[in-house]
């Protein structure tokens, strides 16, 4: 029998769980490739630009703060931090799952941050499977409207549904059920994995019924499996912690047979990564853990680590000759793969 659900309890578990117990799927699938080596990139350090534009707005670079956790007690404070080092660094913000709102309304001040960052897109969040438990595009809009977002990330989850205790585990139909709402919601629906993966026959029916973007969230991170797994009484979730997709090759296929815009979320852990994401075919990359202890410190703990993976992104494009983000995704096809993976 599944367990009463406490949503503030959960989100409270699940901050701890990531911060204290092993839960990446190491190593990350980007570190198997390298970039092209340039000796002499015939190129200015200080002229490279990873500025692009991402829903009408510039950002510094092609990379957006992934959604982590929707749970008002210390949720509020990492959306603060998290909302004031994304303003000053132009980087968007994707908040945790708002479904408390729904059940709790006092809940929403918790995810009220955009006066704290009025220049950067920012996104709400549900997960698609609660068009199965009730809810629907009059739902959607109002937590779009909550927090003045530019879009929603509706995720997909059913592995970790299936390990988490209280998960909602009904996942039928849900692609006609999602066509039915998409012109129904005010702002662009984006789809996002938790961290197992997109593969390409989804993808491609989301493509079919009008999805623009989706976040491929592969292998490589965090394993939701893994984390929901310590919540339990058996070995459940270790079993299955390394099931799913791995970023790189649901990106890779993505970009090959769909015409989708691309996020690359899973395994992204430095500039680096970002650089490579990009190169296999991704519009954006993006990442939590790496950024969950900053933003439980501080706006300025975020900024530091914004302003690192900034550096070490202008790095890997000086070394392979690349003054652009432009010039860089031409290069999709030019990393070769690393032995010593």
């Amino acid at each position: 029998m599944p367990k009463k659900d406490n949503i503030n309890l959960r989100k409270l578990e699940h901050i701890r769980i990531v911060l204290e117990k092993p839960v990446e799927i190491l190593p990350s699938s980007f570190d198997k490739y390298r970039l092209p080596f340039r000796a002499l990139p015939e190129i200015d350090f200080a002229e490279i630009d990873t500025s692009i534009k991402f829903f009408n707005k510039k950002i510094s670079m092609p990379f957006l703060v992934s959604s982590m956790t929707g749970g008002p007690e210390k949720g509020a404070i990492i959306n603060r931090n998290l909302a004031v080092a994304c303003e000053q660094s132009k980087i968007p913000l994707a908040l945790g799952s708002m479904r408390v709102i729904l059940k709790k309304p006092e809940a929403l001040k918790s995810f009220v941050v955009r006066k704290l960052a009025p220049s950067v897109p920012l996104f709400a969040n549900m997960g698609l499977v609660q068009l199965n438990y009730g809810y629907g595009a009059d739902e959607i809009n109002y937590l779009i409207d909550g927090i003045d977002a530019d879009g929603i990330f509706l995720h997909v989850n059913h592995l970790q549904e299936a390990i988490q205790p209280e998960g909602d585990t009904n996942f039928k139909d849900l692609i006609p059920k999602l066509a039915k709402i998409i012109k129904k919601v005010k702002k662009p629906i984006l789809i996002k994995e938790v961290g197992a993966g997109i593969d390409l026959k989804t993808a491609k029916q989301l493509e079919n019924i009008g999805i623009k973007w989706i976040d491929l969230a592969g292998l490589g991170g965090t394993s939701w499996t893994w984390v929901e797994g310590y919540r339990r009484d058996d070995d459940l979730g270790y079993l299955f912690k390394g099931e799913g997709i791995p970023t790189d090759e649901a990106l890779i296929a993505a970009k090959k047979h769909t015409k989708l815009k691309l996020i690359a979320g899973g395994g992204i852990r430095n500039g680096l990564h970002i650089a490579k994401a990009l190169s296999l075919g991704a519009d954006l990359a993006t990442a939590a853990k790496p950024l969950l202890k900053p933003a439980l410190q501080s706006p300025e703990a975020c900024l530091a680590w914004f302003a690192k993976i900034q550096i070490q992104l202008k790095t890997a494009m000086f070394c392979a000759g690349y003054q652009n983000i432009r010039q860089l995704r031409k290069l999709k096809l030019s990393l070769i793969s690393n032995g010593n993976y």
